[in-house]
């Protein structure tokens, strides 16, 4: 009776400790701008990876369906360690017929690998010549039916395609189909003058303007690129005077005709005759293959995309699932379907949630905090196989949380681990938090509908304030690290 009476009264305990803790949670909400969109999940603390459960300890708009952005990732990483397994590997090659020192019908073999370079290339053409091959003979061809369809996802902002982090998925990658280089705006100059290495094969224009601060709000003038054929491009618009040049990305708009002029600087380094025209190609590659290059295993890979929020590796992964799965030209629509399927053999229901890539760069997507959680758990709870945790960025020390505005403060440093989503209006992120009492908790948390200017701006000359995303993020971690 005793033992019966002592169990209740800790049950209470617990329960009113829960609720407290809840309520603490939901009162943050008031420091965000009025309008904008709140769903998290806060679980029950774990100890081991073996005792995560799927209870939880406070939520708040659980079923509703936000856009992801880059949280999107778990459920591809997920995915491709579930089927494609850690040893993975992607295949570049290098195909033809050999007679004495010349190769005729050459054709390389692309399947996506997000990590080909130019140093790859180059080192597949010394592997050539050490065959003794100094002519190659007819065209070249470069084959791209490992993917069909379109090289971005559906509902991807058509004017991120010209920058980097939107570089579109082509079964041709090299040098992750992007140009960098920098713009100098001193105040000396009236226009500013772009930089990229003399080994680029694009054509770069600027037509910017360097004009005051004042001018610029003045005009509604702002930073701007036209994309033209051949990997040609305008930057023009106008900016304000800096000492620092301004860095700049630009994605490979034709990877075809970029790759053809490296390659043919390549052949000329290696002393390698040729004058065919290179040429594309859809169909199965029927000669053997000469020269065989290939990626880290999809370990590494998943790493560094989970770690940096690489959406080029993403959505290659997404469309290689589909490939793989169905035997088939792989493309955003047999990649949602691919996921489907292989979470849903876990257990792992996507049926209300809208999937359209593997990056969350398509403004299509919608998830609940719900499934999230779900996918989270079973992450944790996997752990041993899968190794997952271990590939999430961590406040303040590593990938996209080194800097995380709102989670930089000594307490928290070192004790998030998660994988983050922004875009435009929103933040998300999905992990655990290690808190004072030695627990971890798991948690998701998204937020949409952001805009910081619905807040009056104090103009005066105190002290700029923190923004109020960074303020709800410090105070929301912080309340689960001090209270859970």
């Amino acid at each position: 009776m005793l033992r019966t009476y002592l169990y209740c009264i800790t049950l209470y305990f617990i329960s009113m400790s829960a609720s407290a803790n809840s309520d603490k949670i939901a009162s943050l909400e008031k420091l965000l701008p009025s309008g904008t969109n709140v769903a998290y999940i806060v679980g029950q603390p774990f100890s081991s990876t073996a005792t995560v459960s799927n209870n939880t300890a406070s939520q708040h708009n659980a079923k509703l369906l936000f856009t992801p952005a880059s949280i999107q990732k778990l459920l591809t990483a997920l995915t491709a360690k579930l089927y494609l397994t850690d040893e993975y590997i992607f295949n570049t090659s290098l195909h033809g017929k050999i007679s004495k020192q010349s190769v005729s019908e050459m054709e390389f073999n692309f399947t996506g690998d997000p990590t080909f370079s130019r140093d790859d290339l180059r080192n597949m053409l010394k592997r050539l010549k050490a065959r003794g091959i100094t002519k190659i003979s007819g065209d070249i061809t470069l084959n791209q039916s490992r993917f069909n369809g379109y090289n971005w996802g559906n509902g991807q902002v058509w004017n991120d395609q010209a920058i980097c982090y939107a570089t579109q998925a082509s079964a041709l990658v090299i040098n992750n189909n992007c140009v960098l280089g920098n713009l100098k705006r001193s105040a000396d100059l009236k226009q500013a003058t772009i930089y990229i290495p003399e080994y680029e094969p694009i054509i770069l224009t600027s037509q910017v303007d360097i004009i005051s601060k004042a001018q610029q709000q003045a005009q509604f003038c702002d930073l701007e690129v036209i994309r033209h054929p051949n990997n040609n491009y305008t930057l023009f618009g106008c900016i304000t005077p800096s000492k620092r040049n301004l860095p700049l990305s630009f994605a490979i708009s034709d990877p075809v005709t970029y790759f053809t002029a490296l390659l043919n600087a390549e052949l000329a380094q290696a002393n390698i005759e040729f004058t065919g025209n290179v040429v594309e190609s859809f169909q199965t590659v029927n000669t053997a293959v000469i020269v065989n290059h290939q990626s880290p295993p999809l370990a590494d890979i998943i790493t560094k995309m989970m770690k940096e929020s690489d959406n080029l590796i993403a959505d290659i992964l997404f469309k290689t699932i589909g490939a793989e799965y169905f035997q088939q030209p792989g493309n955003y629509r047999n990649g949602a379907k691919a996921m489907r399927e292989i979470l849903a053999g876990e257990g792992l229901s996507l049926a209300s949630n809208v999937i359209a890539d593997g990056s969350g760069l398509s403004r299509h997507n919608l998830v609940s905090t719900q499934t999230m959680f779900n996918v989270l758990v079973y992450v944790i709870r996997h752990d041993d196989e899968l190794q997952l945790l271990d590939t999430m960025p961590i406040s303040g020390l590593d990938g996209t949380l080194q800097y995380r505005r709102g989670l930089l403060t000594k307490k928290l440093i070192g004790k998030i681990v998660a994988k983050t989503g922004s875009l435009k209006g929103l933040s998300n992120l999905v992990g655990f938090v290690k808190t004072e009492k030695n627990h971890r908790v798991p948690f998701v948390l998204m937020v949409s509908g952001y805009n910081p200017n619905a807040i009056e701006q104090d103009n005066s000359n105190q002290p700029k304030k923190k923004s109020p995303l960074t303020q709800y993020l410090a105070a929301f971690f912080n309340t689960i690290f001090s209270n859970y």
